[in-house]
């Protein structure tokens, strides 16, 4: 491959990317106000919006075992499609039962996330994981900082139907960019691996790391917005500005902590991100009332997302060849059942004290952190990424 060529798929996929996140960040925040103007009861929306979460998280782990033994652009483009379609399908939904089959495929079309990770570590060539995915992920939240004011803005003068008919023009243009992408090569095998091979080349240990990880720290972040301004005394304009810092915080922190994870055995970069956002959690705590604490501490829970990229950086270390799309999706899925489990345990915590669900992560990180930090080393066994190949020297979002 030509030196040239990793960095040109880069370019390609970050513009994609970019232009995806345009086109999510003027509607998706808004949904379910359209549902509910479609007709559907508070119960409905959560109903509507939960079991098409749910079908995701159950999706993500089949999809990755499929596409390990398929060349994977055709299978990303899937995803592209499916989006697409999913958008206009809710841009002509006359009541919200006809908006289950879109918003259904929109939310599917997220499956293609691992997938990309994979193509990406078997695209890159020499340049690290660790510096390529958090650049991923800075470019979709550069691509949503501003959008949800426009979208709503737009919204509330044109109505939602051309909201989402200009956001899947956005979605087109994305994915007529990803048609320009390099085809990957096919899997490589010399011999057609067991189940128990297979089985093995996953990092299960890892993958359950994470999802503790997850989890505790979605029980913060949950209901955060609703403890800012029941406690805080934040208005609704306050709360667009602190998801705007969150934004900033993986920009900027992001490819920091990327460069501390390049070539090490140990996941520094990682530990940084999720220790960032404990020190978040403890700002609020102490000075929740206090604008420019705040505004300091939503900057660093921008690194517990910016976090999210490394994780799939390090499982694709740790994962072997033949595995490294069904790795990647255990990252997903993780993230998935992590705010299902943490839902229900944040709004049990938040009706006892509305400060808990931010003390029981405060409490809880630093043990989360030291398992990923254990089960992430990277021990004598890996030996899946050949020297030379820069593997070992980011709603939708990567």
């Amino acid at each position: 491959m030509n030196s040239s060529q990793p960095w040109r798929m880069i370019r390609l996929l970050i513009l994609s990317e970019l232009l995806w996140a345009l086109g999510e960040g003027l509607f998706f925040y808004l949904i379910p106000v359209y549902v509910q103007e479609l007709g559907a009861a508070p119960q409905q929306i959560g109903l509507v919006i939960g079991v098409a979460e749910l079908i995701l998280a159950l999706l993500y782990l089949p999809a990755g075992w499929v596409a390990d033994r398929l060349r994977y652009k055709p299978l990303m483009l899937g995803g592209w499609l499916a989006g697409l379609v999913g958008a206009l399908g809710m841009a002509g939904a006359a009541d919200w039962r006809m908006l289950i089959p879109g918003l259904t495929l929109y939310l599917m079309s997220g499956y293609c996330l691992p997938i990309i990770h994979a193509y990406v570590a078997r695209m890159v060539g020499p340049i690290p994981l660790e510096r390529v995915f958090p650049l991923l992920s800075a470019s979709y939240a550069l691509g949503g900082l501003l959008t949800p004011a426009a979208g709503g803005w737009l919204a509330q003068h044109w109505g939602m139907r051309r909201v989402l008919g200009l956001s899947a023009g956005l979605f087109l243009l994305s994915t007529v960019v990803a048609l320009f992408l390099p085809m990957d090569p096919p899997p490589e095998r010399s011999a057609h691996p067991t189940m128990r091979e297979i089985w093995k080349g996953i990092p299960w240990p890892f993958g359950l790391a994470l999802l503790a990880l997850f989890t505790v720290s979605q029980v913060g972040l949950v209901l955060l917005p609703n403890f800012l301004q029941h406690v805080g005394g934040w208005t609704k304009a306050h709360l667009g500005l602190f998801a705007s810092l969150q934004a900033l915080g993986i920009i900027g922190l992001g490819p920091l902590l990327g460069r501390w994870d390049e070539g090490r055995a140990r996941p520094l970069g990682l530990v940084g991100a999720w220790g960032l956002g404990w020190m978040g959690f403890m700002l609020l705590l102490i000075g929740f009332r206090y604008f420019p604490v705040v505004m300091g501490a939503m900057a660093f829970l921008g690194g517990i997302y910016a976090g999210y990229s490394l994780a799939a950086a390090r499982i694709l270390r740790l994962a072997s060849h033949e595995t490294r799309a069904t790795s990647s999706a255990m990252v997903h899925t993780a993230r998935s059942l992590a705010l299902a489990l943490a839902a229900p345990m944040a709004g049990f915590l938040f009706a006892l004290q509305p400060a808990y669900p931010l003390w029981v992560a405060l409490l809880s990180l630093p043990l989360a952190i030291g398992g990923a930090f254990w089960a992430g080393t990277l021990g004598q066994r890996v030996e899946a990424i050949p020297s030379g190949s820069g593997l070992e020297a980011n709603r939708r979002g990567l």
